[in-house]
């Protein structure tokens, strides 16, 4: 998809320098950008299957039992948390 993005003139030398120093496009660089602003600052969201169990008031009662100690590795590895 392409669209317009328009830059005041100081951040467009900045970013024109960059494209020199990096040997990177301007589009290359904008598009990096935008992907880490949207890595550090996307809505974070449990998995569902996480939230079914937790809506079940009796989830020890549910036909699968939830593997904690999955979850407790992979949410410590993404925060750096140490269950």
């Amino acid at each position: 998809m392409n669209f317009s993005v328009h830059f005041d003139d100081a951040t467009l030398e900045r970013l024109n320098k960059a494209v020199e120093r990096s040997k990177m496009t301007r589009n290359r660089i904008i598009v990096t950008a935008v992907q880490a602003w949207l890595d550090a600052n996307e809505e974070r969201d449990w998995p569902e299957v996480l939230k079914a169990h937790f809506r079940n008031p009796a989830p020890e009662l549910a036909e699968e039992a939830l593997d904690f100690q999955a979850w407790r590795s992979a949410l410590g590895a993404e925060t750096g948390v140490q269950w």
